[in-house]
């Protein structure tokens, strides 16, 4: 058995030095933590998302560090006011029972709204929120005319819209089928057959839904289908399917698709994580937290 000579020994010893010092000087060191400033956090609901055509709320709360003592605190008097291009103009009014701000008003397709929140022990924040625009999608189902994953028939769905050019669109597709024996919509896992929603900017939802991009048909028609097994419907006579394509907000894409790279950050653990922080895309300006955009449409297959 050979034995290292000298040179080999220090060449070593210099690389693991290297590796060493290569990994403090990465290192997102703790104390840099304790002079963070608190902020301002706005959300809004479950979703994080304003829907087009329903009343909005928020929620507001303060931030701590990731390494102080203290938990974030609900702001229950901070004053809420918004100015929109339709011309409105108003208030969010706290709310003790749901413990969030909120209002009648809601907002159509198309509005931009300027959100300003003040608070005396905090420094303002302010958004400018934009809904998007309605894209009016059609849809066909043919029963038993597709093939699922195995081969076997399946009820073939499709969904059709108009993307608009020159511009980057964000959408949101979920599927359901209508359930006789309980009279509602029950929620399908969206096939990801479909390029769109297989690719790198598509983000499975806990609804089964899925959120996508324009980047394969920017400015076209595109027309999405679906084979669902059979089963599902079969002895329904009225509404057999329901296709919810919603356009998102730039935003909440962005949103959810930097929870996605912190999710997967998770999966490298090194120096207590800090070194694989990720920063989680906001759209308030001053502060932290999200209010995501949805103009929602329905398309029922019989």
């Amino acid at each position: 058995m050979k034995r290292m000579n000298e040179k080999q020994i220090n060449t070593i010893i210099l690389l693991t030095i290297t590796l060493l010092t290569s990994c403090l000087s990465d290192t997102v060191k703790p104390d840099i933590l304790l002079n963070y400033t608190p902020k301002i956090t706005v959300n809004t609901d479950f979703d994080n998302i304003w829907v087009a055509g329903m009343p909005v709320s928020l929620e507001i709360t303060t931030s701590e560090g990731s390494i102080d003592s203290e938990l974030p605190k609900l702001l229950k008097d901070a004053t809420v006011e918004y100015v929109a291009n339709d011309g409105s103009k108003g208030s969010l009014l706290y709310n003790a029972a749901s413990e969030h701000y909120v209002t009648s008003k809601s907002f159509i397709p198309g509005t931009a709204v300027q959100l300003n929140i003040k608070h005396p022990s905090y420094p303002s924040v302010g958004s400018l929120i934009r809904f998007p625009e309605t894209i009016d999608p059609t849809g066909t189902l043919s029963i038993a005319g597709g093939l699922d994953t195995s081969g076997n028939p399946a009820d073939k769905l499709a969904v059709s819209f108009k993307d608009v050019s020159g511009i980057n669109n964000y959408y949101k597709i979920n599927l359901y089928y209508f359930n006789n024996s309980i009279s509602n919509w029950v929620p399908l896992t969206v096939p990801r057959t479909d390029p769109s929603l297989a690719g790198y900017n598509s983000i499975v939802q806990n609804d089964g839904g899925i959120l996508f991009s324009d980047d394969l048909f920017n400015g076209k028609l595109k027309t999405i289908t679906m084979n669902v097994s059979l089963g599902y419907v079969i002895n329904n006579l009225g509404d057999k399917y329901k296709i919810t394509l919603s356009s998102i907000s730039e935003d909440l894409f962005l949103y959810y698709k930097s929870l996605q790279r912190a999710q997967d950050a998770k999966e490298i653990n090194f120096q207590g994580g800090y070194n694989n922080a990720v920063v989680i895309h906001s759209n308030i300006d001053g502060g932290l937290g999200i209010i995501g955009t949805q103009s929602k449409e329905d398309v029922i297959l019989k």
